[in-house]
């Protein structure tokens, strides 16, 4: 990961980002992928549980509840939501 990488898990509610890579391995990767968790891919975080997880997720028209230790497998870069319209 790079600098301006950073996992899923790390963005704060209301915060839009771009999917750069999916690290995670065997069948939750290929969940996550099939969600739609894939290179190029928008994503919002919209908010978390109170106790922080799981959190939700907007992507491809869906919201995805996804607990941290599986959103942590997902690189991201933080990008503002005016870059996708």
């Amino acid at each position: 990961m790079d600098n301006s990488e950073l996992r899923l898990c790390d963005l704060r509610d209301g915060e839009w980002a771009r999917v750069i890579s999916v690290s995670s391995r065997g069948q939750i990767a290929q969940r996550l992928l099939d969600l739609g968790f894939v290179e190029g891919m928008r994503v919002k975080r919209l908010f978390a549980a109170p106790s922080g997880d799981p959190a939700a997720y907007l992507i491809c028209g869906a919201t995805i509840a996804l607990r941290a230790s599986d959103s942590s497998g997902i690189s991201v870069k933080k990008t503002s939501p005016a870059e996708f319209w």
